[in-house]
């Protein structure tokens, strides 16, 4: 069924996020935005985990490959990004714990 509708992933979404990550796409309220390779691997983390909080390690992993030293503050760098790109209020940081996207109707 997937091959008949000509898409094999399934588009993500988050209210006004839609993240097609079979074309490596992001639209935000229509409009195509543009996003680094590592902006995207976070956002796609979180919209595959929506409504439960990612660690800041578990976030890293997405990032980076085995062996590739990580800088202290580069998930929250990335996170400043795609808070300033998408909504501010689109992904809750949960002090101590990690960020998190909430489960809200699309």
């Amino acid at each position: 069924m997937r091959r008949a509708s000509g898409s094999a992933t399934p588009l993500l979404t988050c209210g006004d996020v839609q993240l097609d990550p079979g074309r490596r796409q992001v639209r935000f309220g229509g409009r195509a935005v543009t996003l680094t390779t590592r902006e995207f691997a976070i956002l796609h983390a979180l919209l595959l985990g929506k409504g439960r909080v990612l660690s800041k390690a578990q976030l890293e992993e997405q990032l980076y490959g085995w062996g590739e030293e990580v800088g202290s503050n580069t998930v929250e760098v990335f996170i400043h990004h795609l808070r300033r790109k998408l909504a501010p209020g689109l992904i809750r940081t949960v002090r101590g714990v990690g960020y998190l996207i909430e489960d809200m109707p699309s």
